[in-house]
């Protein structure tokens, strides 16, 4: 049974009935742009098939959610304040969407919902924002006429994950799992970062790869790199993130004078380092450059091995990201690219690999990740929305 047949299913044993509508969500990729949004630079990002799929029933005033797994949880749309014995869990998301929804103007309303996601754990590709995307959807089909732009579903998640979830987030997440196929964000004016979207054609499959272990243990190592590059931002150019300092031919030389340590110095390199990587990146998209467009990505992981060092945690490296890239990099060739994934130290790895290569790299990963593997692609779609029927 598939996960959208299981959602059906879900719906018909908790509410008794049919449901009236189909809808579903993918989770994001970070393609490129690694460790850049938090100085306001530039990054890619795509929605990924990996999918949370909903069945769905209107109600005026209630609403109810059974997600498989999960205890089913339920609020009336009078009562949408804030809790904080719900932060950190779904029902938290659901209100501060409906709350910020009703706040800007658009009209609300409840709804019966079944789900079951796709998304593994550990997958890397945000669930949570995938959530939120199906949450703010929602609202948008069934009372708006599906006419919320997708920038209002993204921001909607992310205040509803910093307000009600009470999780710090900046927006990249979002921005993936709200607009279709892959998008070019410029975070310069970070509340109102400049989106555009690009259809990706490349002839490429992606595979993700976990690692072992997780994240739960890694905040000072994430910390280290934004405030890394700050420290350099206020010493070079007397302003709080890289994005303002200005560019010149000799911009590394000026960074190599500064009086801090090289790990800094090689962390505000990154920086500017992978602006470019996207940029480039950017173009290969637009113009249907396969070649490019891998080494852009080759570059990109070059730069977080080596001058973020986010590829694996110091003395950790057997199982780690870093491990399988190593591992993987001779048997790909030049038939594709793979990088880090998202933040690094743990998690997973992204490949990228020549649709004529699939089958053999797809061997090689049976062989020696069997159970830590998925194959997967960029979504033309971030959302689909369909009447139910039997």
């Amino acid at each position: 049974m598939s996960k959208k047949e299981e959602a059906i299913q879900i719906f018909r044993d908790t509410f008794n009935s049919d449901p009236d509508y189909l809808l579903d969500t993918g989770g994001r990729f970070e393609i490129i742009g690694n460790h850049t949004d938090h100085n306001h630079g530039l990054c890619l990002v795509a929605n990924c098939s990996l999918r949370c799929y909903s069945a769905l029933k209107k109600d005026d005033k209630i609403v109810e959610v059974k997600s498989k797994g999960y205890p089913i949880f339920s609020f009336s749309i009078d009562d949408l304040s804030h809790k904080v014995e719900e932060e950190g869990r779904p029902i938290a998301l659901a209100k501060g969407i409906l709350y910020r929804l009703k706040e800007l103007g658009y009209k609300i309303g409840g709804f019966y919902m079944a789900l079951d996601s796709e998304i593994p754990d550990g997958s890397g590709v945000s669930s949570s924002a995938a959530i939120e995307s199906l949450f703010a959807y929602t609202i948008s089909h069934l009372y708006n006429d599906g006419k919320i732009e997708p920038v209002v579903i993204a921001k909607t998640g992310q205040y509803a994950e910093n307000n009600f979830f009470n999780k710090p987030c900046g927006l990249l997440d979002q921005v993936g799992t709200s607009f279709d196929s892959s998008n070019f964000i410029d975070f310069g004016n970070i509340s109102n970062p400049t989106i555009k979207t690009l259809p990706f054609t490349l002839p490429l499959t992606l595979f993700l790869i976990k690692s072992e272990g997780n994240h739960s243990s890694l905040t000072g190592l994430y910390a280290a790199i934004p405030s890394s590059m700050k420290e350099v931002a206020n010493k070079l150019g007397h302003v709080e993130f890289l994005r303002d300092v200005e560019l010149s031919q000799d911009l590394f030389s000026k960074i190599d004078a500064l009086d801090v340590s090289d790990e800094v110095k090689r962390k505000a390199k990154h920086f500017f380092i992978e602006n470019n990587n996207v940029l480039e990146a950017k173009e290969a998209i637009e113009t249907e450059n396969l070649e490019n467009f891998l080494d852009a990505i080759r570059k990109s992981q070059e730069s977080s091995k080596n001058n973020l060092e986010n590829t694996y945690v110091k003395g950790e490296y057997e199982g780690s990201p870093q491990s399988i890239i190593d591992y993987l990099t001779p048997f790909i060739g030049e038939h594709g690219a793979i990088r880090i994934h998202g933040g690094g130290f743990k998690g997973t790895v992204l490949a990228f690999i020549k649709n004529d290569f699939v089958d053999e790299f797809e061997n090689i990963l049976k062989e020696k990740y069997p159970s830590k593997y998925f194959k997967v692609n960029i979504s033309p779609k971030a959302c689909n929305f369909s009447e139910f029927t039997k």
